[in-house]
């Protein structure tokens, strides 16, 4: 069983960068190169980062979660990659490249050890980790929808609206510092099904993280506009039921889901940690609530607690933002263009900074 598990590894990250393979001791990292590639480690105490030269890849962020390595970031610039391993505790860096004709492969092997790591070199100037190196603050931006799931649908496309503005969010927080995860970093689905999709999206608000942000944007049959914040409340106002359903999955779907979602709520009234949790939700709702408002002059809708199946079960503050309407025939517009997603995406980074400094 565990070989079949090993092998399910291996065959899942064969076409990635890095391939990926966990072995008893030690996790291996394997880089295929080009002969033109050009590369440069350094360690820190929490961080392996290797910035290469040379390469086309695409970004990712992925869990590792194995006794040696937490994640890896690939952050792509426009003349580089770089690649940003975290390390747990007590383990030590071996690097070996393999000679292959005109291809290369850099196998970098994160072992186990008894005992703690002399203390690392620091970095070479311009491959500091995108975070600070105490107490490291890490980001879960959830975009909404993708796929096969398209979202809202009018002047823009939601699934659209919400990865352009998580790739804009994305390097205006790691400018800042803050390692970033994504849901998802193209136009991709979790799972087909939508339920599993949520749930694969909602567990990544675990508590290795800071906090989760679920960006979407907004529909509805009448004339509607404006921005909207929410942290997640079993107390629902009846004239967002078809709001909630639909962002739920919708149907059938996302009614059950609602259900469920309104079930833990009542939960949580009794659970005084979930309570305190709700307490910081709320706190960085009206802080992204009042940056988005004062950044865009659209409506502002308010803060308010609903359902969302995707923030039911987050064990660090969560929100799920509507930043507009897609068939409002002004803000629709608005959304189509760079420049307002732009804002949107600096008073978005804004908010969660603020909160970051001064709510935790």
């Amino acid at each position: 069983m565990r070989l079949l598990a090993f092998l399910g590894v291996v065959l899942a990250s064969a076409l990635a960068f890095p391939r990926l393979g966990l072995h008893e001791g030690y996790t291996r990292l394997v880089f295929d190169l080009e002969a033109k590639t050009q590369y440069q480690i350094a360690q820190s105490p929490d961080t392996l980062t290797i910035r290469f030269q040379g390469i086309k890849v695409g970004a990712a962020d992925v869990d590792v979660s194995s006794p040696q390595v937490a994640s890896y970031q690939v952050v792509v610039a426009s003349n580089s990659v770089t690649v940003f391993v975290r390390l747990k505790p007590s383990v030590e860096i071996k690097s070996v490249v393999l000679e292959d004709g005109n291809r290369r492969r850099l196998v970098v092997d994160v072992l186990a050890s008894a005992q703690a790591p002399a203390k690392p070199n620091p970095p070479p100037k311009g491959l500091e980790p995108p975070r600070p190196r105490t107490q490291p603050k890490v980001v879960v931006i959830d975009p909404g929808h993708g796929g096969v799931d398209s979202g809202a649908v009018g002047f823009v496309v939601e699934k659209e609206v919400t990865l352009d503005l998580a790739l804009r969010l994305r390097q205006l927080l790691q400018k800042e510092g803050i390692e970033v995860v994504l849901t998802r970093s193209s136009d991709t689905h979790l799972s087909p099904d939508k339920a599993t999709d949520l749930g694969l999206r909602a567990e990544m608000a675990n508590s290795k993280r800071n906090l989760f942000v679920s960006i979407h944007v907004n529909s509805a049959p009448n004339v509607a506009q404006g921005i909207e914040t929410y942290y997640f409340g079993s107390v629902l106002d009846p004239s967002l039921l078809a709001q909630v359903i639909r962002e739920n999955g919708g149907g059938e779907l996302g009614r059950r889901l609602t259900q469920e979602a309104q079930s833990v709520g009542e939960r949580l009234v009794r659970d005084l940690i979930a309570q305190s949790n709700l307490k910081f939700s709320r706190q960085l709702a009206h802080y992204v609530q009042g940056a988005l408002v004062q950044a865009t002059g659209a409506v502002d809708r308010g803060v308010r607690q609903a359902p969302f199946y995707v923030i039911r079960n987050a064990r660090i503050p969560a929100i799920l933002v509507e930043v507009g309407f897609a068939n409002h025939p002004e803000e629709g517009r608005r959304l189509q263009t760079e420049a307002y997603r732009q804002t949107l995406a600096q008073a978005l980074a804004r908010g969660i900074l603020r909160f970051l400094s001064n709510g935790e």
